[in-house]
C-alpha cells in the first residue's frame, strides 16, 4: 500500500486506512512476505506489501505518512490567532459570553 506523503487538512478530511487481521485471499502474499523476512530480505519484504493494495502494514511509509499529517496539522494550528478570553481596560468591552473583563 502507498502513502501519501501529504494530508490535506484542512482543505478536506484524509481517506482512512483500516487496520485488520488478513482474509484468505492475502494469505499467500503474507507467506511471500514473512519467508523473505526469514532469509532475512527485510527490503524485498516491504517492497513487496508495499507493490499491492490488499494488506496495510506497519512501515517506514506509515510511519512518513503520520508524520507528514502531525506537522501538517501543527503548521496549520501554529498558524492560528491566539485568543486571550481576558480583556483589560478601564472602560466596559464589547464582551462575548465565556468571556472575561478584568
Amino acid at each position: 500500500m502507498q502513502y501519501p506523503y501529504v494530508s490535506i487538512y484542512p482543505e478536506g478530511i484524509d481517506d482512512r486506512t483500516y487496520f485488520c487481521d488478513i482474509d484468505l485471499k492475502g494469505q499467500p502474499l503474507m507467506d511471500a512476505y514473512h519467508s523473505l523476512i526469514d532469509e532475512r530480505r527485510y527490503t524485498d519484504a516491504n517492497i513487496l506489501l508495499s507493490q499491492q493494495n490488499e494488506v496495510h502494514h506497519y512501515s517506514a511509509d506509515l510511519i512518513n505518512y503520520l508524520e507528514a499529517k502531525v506537522k501538517n496539522t501543527q503548521e496549520y494550528i501554529s498558524n492560528w490567532e491566539k485568543y486571550s478570553p481576558h480583556h483589560l481596560s478601564n472602560a466596559e468591552p464589547n464582551i462575548n459570553i465565556n468571556e472575561f473583563w478584568i
